[in-house]
């Protein structure tokens, strides 16, 4: 290597030598840059000098494997413990189809959100579709008194509507998706409005609204979902044809006190499992 470095400097200072005796006016405007581009130059043969020896110096380790992303949109990510997310999701079905007319249901509404985590900054959640797991959710997180931009809608029931205003969100969607009409909306939320299901991965692409996917992260700090335009095509071309046909359909949002309602494991803890 040092070998090449001198074949390289000699080139340079006889580069050099020619200009400052032929043009010696051009030298003048240009020898900050060359002395700039050197260092440049020889930095960028140290780092993969170094970078060389390290990957031959090193005998290969075995670390974790990245976070599994969930490929088949109509089942749950797979992961390999054997006490898992798709399982305890596998659970819940059992346990909605199972339950008995009296008493608090589930999934009682068409579309059912049961949050299971809430770190202070996001919030995860479960969505199903007449009792079926049909996508992972986020929201922001919980608040007291609410924080505009920075806060998930209140347990409840709400009815859902198509807002058939056509607002520059609206025609952004409608540029992106020939498929798209008009935004799904919930309403009637008490000191809400213009609250969507819609795509996003992370709480900065939310704003009280409700994001969905076919995966989620709930391992790394900034917890995050997945694949949310298949999920959301998928729940579009579900719901659009029936609120289109006036039909009366209601969102079921569950905070996270339903886990120990349902006599689960706490999904926190299963989430944990699989980190």
């Amino acid at each position: 290597m040092k070998r090449y470095l001198v074949i390289f400097g000699i080139i340079l200072l006889v580069v050099l030598a020619i200009l400052f005796f032929s043009q010696p006016q051009l030298l003048d405007k240009i020898w900050l840059w060359l002395i700039g581009f050197i260092g440049y130059i020889l930095l960028l043969i140290r780092k993969g000098a170094e970078g060389l020896k390290e990957l031959f110096s090193k005998s290969p380790t075995v670390g974790s494997p990245p976070p599994i992303e969930r490929t088949n949109p109509t089942s749950p990510v797979p992961t390999t413990p054997a006490y898992n997310l798709e399982e305890k999701i596998k659970e819940i079905e059992e346990k909605i189809r199972n339950q008995r007319p009296t008493g608090t249901r589930l999934a009682h509404h068409y579309i059912t959100v049961l949050r299971y985590i809430d770190d202070g900054q996001t919030t995860l959640g479960l969505m199903f579709l007449q009792g079926k797991f049909f996508a992972y959710t986020l929201e922001d997180t919980h608040q007291d008194e609410k924080i505009r931009g920075n806060t998930r809608i209140p347990q409840g029931v709400y009815p859902l509507e198509l807002n058939r205003n056509v607002t520059g969100l609206t025609q952004t969607y409608r540029n992106r998706f020939s498929w798209f009409d008009f935004h799904v909306e919930i309403k009637e939320i008490p000191n809400f409005d213009l609250v969507y299901i819609h795509i996003g991965n992370t709480h900065v692409d939310t704003m009280g609204c409700i994001l969905i996917a076919d995966g989620v992260n709930a391992a790394d700090p900034q917890k995050m979902i997945t694949h949310s335009r298949m999920a959301f095509e998928r729940f579009y071309k579900t719901i659009h044809p029936l609120l289109n046909s006036n039909r009366k359909l209601a969102i079921q949002l569950l905070d996270e006190d339903w886990v120990e309602r349902s006599h689960l494991m706490p999904l926190e803890e299963v989430a944990e499992i699989n980190t």
